[in-house]
């Protein structure tokens, strides 16, 4: 119930969903090497893997709701249908994360300290086992010879806090795609696929509910002999030309404009911030992580990425820190002297298992390979952004406030037009820079590569009461330091009350 709170349907919803943004082109027609397709009418290089793709759907929806007792006591029978590999929460692992995206919190830190604000243990990030390519599957690899990715639009809801030593249970509840190729044909399959699930810890509690969207636009070769013998990640990958956007060279000026940010940052910590005290319209004090040396990888079935840089918001406002650190030449871009103390290095215990029984497929798309540091930048995952600004609401919100609910959207279709790859918008997608004055008209135009900074700053977009709880919703955003928006999302947090005693 606490969910529906901030939310309205139909035209009375403020999160505009793409059939309310402005309309866009199919992609265009070529009919030189691809094969014409049609919504729902597939060809013989598809039917037969899309007739599998949707029974394993369907077999989700005639389970059931999952029992989460059965669930908990390992009683279910094996190959139950969109029962996901179970995650062990260890310590290593939740103090790692921590570590890297939300260092000065005490309560993701100091045991002690979160047992004195309520909590059985130190906190781990939302996401520990929601993995987004766990729960999602992909039109069938086998189906399609190209594969253009578009709108990926998420969210999870935190029910439960989740504790070092916890098991983690994702589960998919659903699964649907719709067709959305314009019926007078194009080169392009395009279909929105949507996966809802949760997560369910040991004692058979549901951690989260989540939600993922994908958009995937395919394309089948008119002749099969164009495919490769052996087709590697980048023979069928498409994407916009996101490395046309040339890298930005750090000056004195940007790194005296950061260091301020920085210096400014301020957590709630132990004092309460009462929902009373709460202005639509105010702006929480902003953040900032990066520049991001290496992107994070996934790491199945964990939710949160292996790898990746750290920010060196420490050695930088430390006058003996940073005149240690070297600066790059070409980039402008401070380091540390030592490159492995600002990558920390994953815990031993990441190695993903094997896909469950039916979803093998899945891992002919391997996103490890999207997020690889190379000689060129790379782009930065999805979820990344999302731990960034968890860390902004953690210090806004202090100890007493709860992050109920975080929804997040990158690669929005209009930012596709932009650079020549146009694609149609998934009609269920939602979008929340229009609710922020000033943002009017604003939308994700860039995508997230190594060597951006993260900005972050919000808005308090709404106030509302439901069954005794108290919430907040806040609208965020990530800009690089040009202030091009590259990450967009909304959270719902629940505060204290001065009205509830």
């Amino acid at each position: 119930m606490v969910n529906a709170t901030l939310r309205r349907s139909g035209a009375d919803a403020g999160a505009s969903a793409a059939s309310d943004l402005p309309a866009q082109a199919a992609p265009a027609t070529e009919t030189s090497r691809f094969l014409i397709l049609y919504p729902g009418i597939y060809t013989a290089h598809e039917a037969e893997h899309v007739a599998r793709f949707l029974a394993l759907n369907r077999a989700i929806a005639e389970r059931g709701p999952i029992d989460a007792r059965a669930l908990a006591e390992g009683r279910l029978p094996a190959g139950t249908p969109g029962v996901l590999a179970t995650v062990q929460a260890s310590e290593d692992w939740v103090r790692y994360n921590n570590g890297k995206y939300d260092p000065e919190n005490p309560l993701r830190h100091d045991a002690a300290y979160a047992r004195q604000a309520g909590f059985a243990d130190i906190l781990a990030f939302p996401g520990l086992a929601a993995h987004d390519d766990g729960f999602m599957l992909p039109y069938p690899p086998a189906a399609r010879d190209t594969l253009l990715v578009s709108d990926l639009n998420h969210a999870i809801v935190s029910h439960r806090p989740i504790h070092p030593g916890d098991r983690l249970t994702p589960v998919v509840d659903a699964r649907e795609m719709a067709d959305l190729t314009p019926t007078e044909g194009s080169t392009y399959r395009t279909v929105a696929i949507e996966t809802r699930g949760s997560v369910w810890n040991q004692r058979g509690e549901k951690v989260n509910d989540v939600v993922f969207r994908v958009t995937e636009s395919i394309r089948i070769y008119r002749d099969p002999a164009d495919r490769p013998e052996r087709p590697g990640f980048f023979d069928m990958w498409e994407s916009p030309d996101w490395f046309s956007r040339a890298p930005h060279v750090y000056t004195d000026a940007d790194w005296q404009r950061l260091r301020a940010i920085w210096a400014a940052e301020t957590r709630r910590g132990a004092t309460p911030r009462y929902w009373e005290d709460v202005a639509i319209g105010e702006r929480p004090t902003t953040t900032l992580d990066g520049p991001v040396e290496s992107s994070v990888t996934p790491s199945a079935p964990w939710g949160m990425g292996a790898g990746g840089s750290r920010t060196l918001k420490r050695e930088m406002l430390d006058a003996a820190a940073s005149a240690a650190m070297v600066r790059g030449a070409q980039d402008g871009i401070w380091r540390l002297a030592d490159a492995a103390a600002q990558t920390p290095a994953p815990p031993a215990d990441y190695t993903p298992p094997p896909p469950p029984p039916g979803q093998e497929h899945g891992a002919a798309i391997d996103t490890r390979d999207i997020h690889k540091d190379g000689e060129q930048r790379a782009p930065l995952i999805n979820f990344l952004a999302r731990e960034f600004a968890i860390r902004h609401l953690d210090n806004w919100m202090g100890d007493a406030g709860w992050l109920h609910e975080i929804r997040w959207s990158i690669m929005d279709p209009r930012g596709h037009a932009r650079y020549g790859k146009p694609v149609p918008a998934n009609p269920k997608a939602e979008h929340w820079l229009q609710r922020v004055p000033g943002l009017e008209g604003r939308f994700v135009e860039e995508h997230g590569l190594t060597q951006d900074v993260a900005i972050v700053n919000s808005c308090v977009t709404r106030k509302a009461v439901r069954d005794g709880a108290f919430l907040v919703e806040l609208v965020l955003w990530v800009e690089n330091i040009e202030g091009a928006i590259w990450f967009e999302a909304c959270a719902t947090v629940r505060l204290p009350s001065r009205r509830a005693g």
